[in-house]
């Protein structure tokens, strides 16, 4: 039989007698019983009922003992242990270099159900080496990548590893200063519920179709200052061109650090004290944008980057949905925007251009809003194939001009900037909306333009598929952009008609059109309609814009026409698709 813990104790301690060393043994050995509180949850089980961390509910206190336990947070909310930043340039044999970025940084070390980057001494993350070198590689030269970093040379019928004439030795990364401030970051899958692709009416797991559309946790460090440690044999330290190691490694910045590059996270560094880097794509556009403001867990507002990229990514879905059904539409979002096998070939980088501005922060009777200004760059990494990576170019473009005319983006984009457009609402209730400015995006100033505009994207999506445009097959999601499934509205003038539409008393207790039923305290359903107030080069007016999705009729209930006609009576004339009829 096996002995207990104390049986074993007191077993050794009669060992040792013998040897002639005196044990202590007045505390009752068997007595001893581990309290499992007792037991840090980095080291329990990483299970409902042990330590959860992959759920991001504000419910979810595991995942905020958890944090707490790793950072040792002082009474100011910094982490116990951190590295202050030690002297930059030659050191010795070593050399550093600081990056600071404007977003986030995101690793996974493939450790725990969370996804957090490698940890350590005394709990501080960091890249190691290995990573650093994979970056390097990536911005170099086959000159510099041989010179720095050898190169496979096949030898007597074996390949054979030449070291380089300067070798680099790569010591990683790691974070100086308050590393752990916001590192509990969440991603919030919303991509089937928002476009109706997997409508919950015909889910036939429901548990699991509402589990898809709920926020998860990851780490991932916010704004952090990297510093970069290199070295190479003393006696060839001279031999080193540092600037050029040095312009290598911004380089490498720009094509992304870490995961999740797709959605801002990793990309933009820079070293502090210079200029930022103005990134080399094909497409930028400049922005200024205000509206409803996402925040992490505690409720803390963060403008973030990534919201970029849902937005396109849905249009996507939305505009090749209108035109073929299947994995047709899958394979391109995929193969742009990445998917669980393969990664995103699709970049998107946010430079700001002021800081971002947020309001009604704290307060439990309103929600954050922001207020931003910079510049969205976008690109494809580059393909093999140039004819095919054009096409993508062209249609991106015309994809994010479709979200900046016909909604925006961030949270609440199906509706306008409440603040503007109903102020008195806006006073005393949640903020609802956003509204964004572009003066690179200004085709579209009459409803004719805008019936030209989506009739060409229209056509244009159908030859990125090759389907013959009066063969089109549309996806049965509510969102799928054919002009049979949804009906535009639009009308010019300096303040809008429709926005009370939205708050009528009737229309707002309509799934389709203010996202709730009747005894529903709060929206529950994603709204079948848009609304843009779209600004015009006159600076004065708009070109109000509503846009009814009606493929689906069931969310309606029985206010589609009725709504329809409201909208008409608001002064909105039909501008593209087919008006429902009854």
């Amino acid at each position: 039989m096996k002995k207990s813990l104390a049986d074993q104790l007191k077993s050794k301690a009669d060992q040792l007698a013998t040897m002639g060393m005196e044990v202590d043994q007045t505390t009752r050995l068997d007595q001893w019983q581990t309290d499992p509180e007792s037991v840090p949850r980095m080291y329990r089980a990483q299970v409902k009922g042990r330590c959860s961390l992959h759920d991001a509910s504000k419910g979810n206190q595991d995942l905020d003992w958890w944090a707490r336990e790793w950072t040792f947070p002082n009474e100011k909310g910094e982490a116990k242990y951190q590295r202050s930043c030690p002297p930059l340039g030659q050191q010795g044999a070593i050399y550093r270099v600081e990056v600071e970025f404007p977003f986030r940084v995101f690793s996974n070390g493939g450790q725990d159900s969370i996804a957090r980057p490698m940890i350590g001494k005394d709990g501080i993350p960091f890249l190691p080496g290995s990573s650093v070198k994979g970056l390097f590689l990536r911005a170099c030269t086959t000159e510099q990548a041989a010179k720095y970093c050898g190169r496979e040379v096949r030898q007597q019928g074996k390949m054979q590893h030449l070291p380089g004439t300067a070798p680099l030795r790569f010591h990683g990364a790691y974070p100086v200063g308050n590393w752990a401030n916001r590192i509990v970051d969440l991603v919030h899958p919303q991509g089937n519920r928002q476009i109706g692709t997997d409508p919950l009416k015909t889910t036939k797991n429901r548990k699991e179709q509402e589990e898809s559309a709920s926020a998860s946790a990851l780490i991932s460090l916010y704004q952090p200052q990297l510093v970069f440690e290199f070295s190479c044999p003393p006696q060839q330290f001279e031999q080193i061109n540092w600037r050029e190691v040095e312009s290598i490694l911004i380089g490498a910045m720009q094509l992304g650090v870490g995961g999740k590059t797709s959605s801002g996270y990793g990309l933009g560094g820079n070293i502090p004290g210079k200029p930022p880097i103005r990134p080399n794509t094909r497409l930028s556009f400049k922005l200024e944008g205000k509206g409803v403001s996402p925040t992490l867990r505690d409720g803390t507002p963060e403008f973030r980057p990534n919201l970029f990229k849902a937005a396109l990514r849905g249009h996507t879905r939305r505009l090749l949905a209108g035109v073929a059904q299947g994995t047709t539409v899958d394979d391109v979002v995929h193969r742009w925007f990445g998917h669980t096998k393969s990664a995103a070939t699709i970049q998107l980088i946010w430079q700001e251009r002021r800081v971002a501005q947020f309001a009604d922060i704290n307060r439990p009777d309103l929600n954050p809003t922001y207020n931003v200004e910079g510049i969205l760059y976008a690109d494809f990494q580059p393909r093999s194939v140039r004819q095919q990576d054009e096409r993508d170019i062209a249609l991106l473009q015309k994809i994010f001009e479709f979200a900046y005319v016909m909604g925006g983006f961030g949270k609440s984009w199906r509706r306008v900037w409440h603040e503007t457009f109903m102020p008195n609402y806006h006073k005393s209730n949640f903020a609802i909306g956003c509204h964004w400015l572009s003066s690179e995006v200004d085709e579209i100033q009459t409803s004719k333009h805008l019936r030209e505009f989506l009739t060409r994207l229209h056509t244009q999506c159908c030859a990125y598929l090759g389907v013959d445009e009066h063969k089109t097959q549309a996806a049965n999601w509510r969102e799928s952009w054919h002009p049979n499934r949804v009906a535009v509205f639009c009308r010019t003038g300096m303040n809008s008609t429709a926005v009370a539409l939205f708050h009528d008393d009737t229309f707002k207790t309509t799934p389709a059109i203010g996202g709730r039923n009747p005894n529903d305290e709060r929206p529950k359903f994603v709204s079948s309609v848009w609304h843009r107030m779209l600004p015009l080069k006159n600076g004065t007016e708009y070109l109000e814009i509503v846009t009814v999705f009606h493929g689906d009729r069931t969310p309606w209930v029985d206010q589609l026409q009725h709504f329809v006609q409201a909208v008409k009576n608001a002064g909105l004339k039909h501008t593209w698709g087919t008006e429902p009829t009854p």
